[in-house]
């Protein structure tokens, strides 16, 4: 069985986490893959596998103390490097300030929590006081999709309240290729009342599934075992790219993925493609790779209609399993959630390098999200 931190390379990780994958997706990658996610979940239903809650964020961030103290920070993006003063920012994001303005906020205050001992870490920006909402007794940010809110007279209110910054640390980069390892436990982080910690570590209390669920749940994941018995990997080969996104299309739209709707998808995306080119020698090419892809498609129907019935099931028990979570940790790390102002789970969590989410609940919502804000731009 592969180690988390392997997973965490082949889920496009290169000096930090980068993405996520969800368990039913990684399916497509064959047998080795499928039975990681299958062993992910059914550890988390045990409470043997550590589970931290995944943090909505505005920014996703790294920072580095020094062996000398000192303290950079920098945006997580390809390309970015670490800045040590206001001066640094100003040079590699001045032209970005949805980027240099929580940069400079972080460079002041996170060296205040960070642990004394160098080390590298990564996290998310949440907010400032200046963008945190105060109504009806209770105090709130919302930096991405959910709303994260809470009694302002709470211990966590008053945390909030009194902070000049809000964020999360959740992984330990280490080695000289930074591999990342997700922290579970707190020790050697400090506290200041400038800094806001959220809360990602999920207690052993939190993470004990109530029996109903486990029900459910194990329901599930033997129904997906059944069908992985002798089931062949082999004619999802080439079409890992093109799955996923037929995934996230069927996500927008609440529909159940099949063979003949991935079949559909699959054609748009060779027409686009055939669209794309002028020269009537690679339109014919393209066209040709369209006719073989379909043609694949129809040859291997039967296997093709296994596979989504095993990545439904799959599915099912991630979506009860994050529910789940979120029940037996209602508090949510001393915040409650909503999406557009109605009450709801939170981003997931993450166990065993993958990401456990209710996909029809918070990836829909986050997808049309961004959907949305693509279309105002336009």
């Amino acid at each position: 069985m592969h180690s988390f931190r392997e997973y965490l390379s082949e889920a496009k990780t290169v000096g930090g986490i980068t993405h996520l994958e969800h368990p039913s997706d990684r399916l497509f990658d064959g047998p080795e893959a499928t039975k990681h996610s299958v062993d992910t979940l059914k550890g988390i239903v045990s409470g043997k596998t550590p589970v931290t809650r995944k943090i909505d964020d505005k920014m996703s961030f790294q920072a580095i103390r020094k062996s000398d103290g000192g303290v950079g920070v920098k945006y997580k993006g390809s390309g970015s490097t670490y800045n040590f003063s206001a001066k640094d920012i100003e040079k590699q994001h001045g032209h970005k300030p949805y980027l240099a303005g929580p940069l400079n906020t972080l460079l002041k205050h996170v060296g205040k929590v960070l642990p004394e001992k160098p080390g590298e870490y990564q996290g998310g920006f949440m907010s400032t006081h200046e963008t945190r909402k105060e109504e009806g007794g209770h105090i709130g940010h919302t930096p991405n999709t959910v709303e994260y809110h809470t009694p302002v007279n709470s211990a966590e209110g008053q945390k909030l309240k009194k902070s000049k910054v809000s964020l999360v640390v959740h992984t330990k980069l280490e080695g000289p290729e930074r591999t990342p390892s997700p922290i579970t436990s707190m020790a050697g982080f400090k506290e200041h009342p400038d800094v806001h910690q959220v809360q990602h570590v999920v207690s052993g209390k939190e993470r004990e599934i109530h029996p109903d669920d486990k029900k459910i749940i194990n329901a599930h994941i033997n129904a997906a075992q059944d069908l992985l018995k002798g089931h062949d990997h082999s004619h999802l080969s080439g079409h890992e790219s093109t799955l996923r996104s037929y995934i996230n299309s069927t996500v927008r739209t609440g529909e159940r993925p099949t063979t003949s709707g991935y079949r559909g998808h699959l054609s748009a995306v060779h027409d686009k493609k055939i669209e794309g080119v002028k020269m009537d020698a690679t339109k014919a090419a393209k066209t040709a790779e369209k006719t073989a892809a379909l043609a694949h498609v129809d040859k291997n129907k039967k296997a093709f209609d296994k596979s989504f019935d095993i990545h439904h099931h799959i599915q099912q028990a991630t979506n009860h399993l994050a529910d789940a979570l979120d029940k037996s940790s209602a508090s949510g790390g001393g915040f409650q959630t909503r999406i557009g102002g109605q009450a709801s789970g939170g981003e997931g969590y993450v166990g065993g390098g993958l990401k456990i989410v209710n996909r029809p609940a918070f990836s829909r919502a986050n997808l049309l999200k961004n959907v949305n804000l693509r279309a105002k731009d336009e």
